[in-house]
């Protein structure tokens, strides 16, 4: 009799019984099962090991940058705003909202900077305008410490220089700024 199991990324799973050996099967697909509980435990606790690893150090980058901004002494017209589940926010100048993320993907070690380009009564709509990479290390794009707040700043305020530089070309030629930040976030 076989024993069907469904798991997130997979449609079906039924397991057989073929001769000494057993084998998962899909339409498209025959893999060997884990022989032993034991195996799968091992396996289970290794993933939730590497995840929660992961997402200890991304809550150190959030807590590293978001002090970084909130303590320094630098006139970069940023405040702290709630964010929605695992992203942290900022709004530059009273206006602008910036959102920091993990992609949505299951261990991602990419970081999502993206601007809210929706008007005041719109719904938000967060366009992505650069990407970081978060290492099991505690390292953001291979060099900046997690833990070293200044590094973490500096690294973040590179990030979001081109919406500071777009902002500033805008109001230097009198264009309108969301029409030129548009144009920017359509070459990111």
């Amino acid at each position: 009799m076989p024993v069907v199991l469904y798991a997130p990324y997979f449609r079906r799973l039924v397991l057989h019984q073929d001769g000494p050996e057993r084998h998962l099967r899909t339409p498209q697909l025959r893999v060997m099962t884990m022989s032993t509980l034991s195996e799968l435990t091992s396996k289970a606790d290794y993933i939730a090991s590497k995840n929660s690893h992961l997402k200890s150090q991304w809550r150190t980058y959030q807590n590293s940058l978001t002090q970084a901004i909130t303590h320094s002494n630098k006139k970069i017209n940023h405040e702290f705003s709630c964010g929605e589940e695992q992203d942290i926010r900022f709004t530059l100048f009273n206006h602008f909202s910036v959102s920091i993320h993990l992609s949505d993907d299951f261990y991602s070690q990419d970081i999502v900077y993206s601007l809210n380009m929706a008007h005041n009564a719109e719904e938000p709509n967060f366009r992505v305008f650069a990407h970081a990479t978060l290492s099991e290390e505690g390292r953001v794009d291979g060099s900046v410490d997690i833990k070293d707040k200044d590094a973490v700043l500096e690294h973040y305020l590179n990030k979001i220089s081109a919406i500071y530089q777009c902002i500033f070309d805008s109001l230097k030629t009198n264009q309108p700024i969301h029409s030129q930040l548009d144009k920017l976030l359509s070459h990111a």
